[in-house]
């Protein structure tokens, strides 16, 4: 809905708000934000919005050494709400203490200001030595053909240890819109020209991906991956009901496996280092 970090920088405020109102026409009553996009006005919008219908709010916040406390206040106040439906770490970092963040969220669980606390964009082994140490409630991670690796151990893992499983930009940032084949096709200036690999090996699959997928196959095939929670954005109002209605569908298997093929062959050929789409600079 609004800039972060130089992404979607041309977004029209006014299209956000008709899209907010055309998901509550749809009874869309769950919104996922962050305190980061657009520094504080999504939280902001989805407040004057949506704050008087009843919808839940889930969040995220960066690692701070800040009062975690009058941080998650910060979200109320623009939320417009009494309690936050779940709470992420948004980005853990090795710089900061996080994980006394996270203590302090479930301490906030424990008197009703959130109602469930998470982690976001850990890899498989992160995860798994936080969950030995700390209990969470929710982990949500980036989910597309550009980026599948370790889904399906992490899928199995959260069902197993009863945490909810969030996917999100299934349509690996727009890059899988049907409108790129390679990273001469994106705007000048775009952010997105930096953030995947257009070149080598990583390059030639991802024109095989582009070159066999469309945006309707794209969201299908997340979808058929099966995650408890799928955030999908959207642009205007237009783009929701397109996407509500690709939501509908099912995509067969024979498609499914092709198009699982080549995003196992993606992640193949990415740097073994790389743990997430948006974290790692290719």
């Amino acid at each position: 809905m609004c800039p972060s970090d130089g992404f979607w920088q041309d977004q029209n405020t006014v299209e956000s708000e008709k899209t907010l109102r055309c998901a509550l026409k749809h009874n869309i009553r769950i919104f996922d934000c962050a305190q980061s996009y657009g520094k504080g006005r999504a939280e902001q919008m989805l407040g004057k919005v949506a704050s008087s219908s009843k919808v839940l709010f889930d969040t995220k916040i960066m690692p701070t050494t800040k009062d975690v406390r009058e941080v998650v206040k910060l979200s109320l106040e623009r939320l417009k709400c009494s309690f936050i439906n779940r709470i992420y770490i948004h980005w853990p970092s090795s710089r900061l203490d996080w994980k006394s963040n996270l203590k302090v969220l479930l301490a906030l669980k424990e008197e009703g200001l959130v109602r469930k606390v998470g982690v976001c964009n850990l890899t498989f082994d992160q995860l798994r030595a936080l969950c030995s140490e700390i209990p969470i409630d929710c982990f949500q991670r980036p989910v597309s053909l550009l980026w599948s690796r370790e889904y399906d151990s992490v899928r199995e893992f959260c069902s197993s240890h009863s945490i909810e499983l969030a996917a999100y930009s299934p349509m690996g940032m727009g890059l899988l819109s049907g409108r790129y084949h390679g990273q001469s096709d994106l705007p000048k200036g775009d952010a997105r020209s930096s953030l995947f690999c257009f070149q080598g090996a990583c390059g030639d699959v991802f024109k095989d991906i582009t070159s066999v997928c469309t945006a309707e196959d794209a969201l299908l095939w997340v979808k058929a991956k099966n995650p408890d929670i799928l955030i999908l954005g959207a642009r205007n109002p237009a783009q929701l009901e397109q996407n509500l209605q690709i939501l509908e569908k099912t995509i067969d298997s024979e498609r499914f496996d092709k198009l699982s093929s080549l995003a196992d062959r993606l992640s193949s050929a990415s740097e073994p280092i790389c743990d997430n789409i948006f974290s790692y600079r290719w």
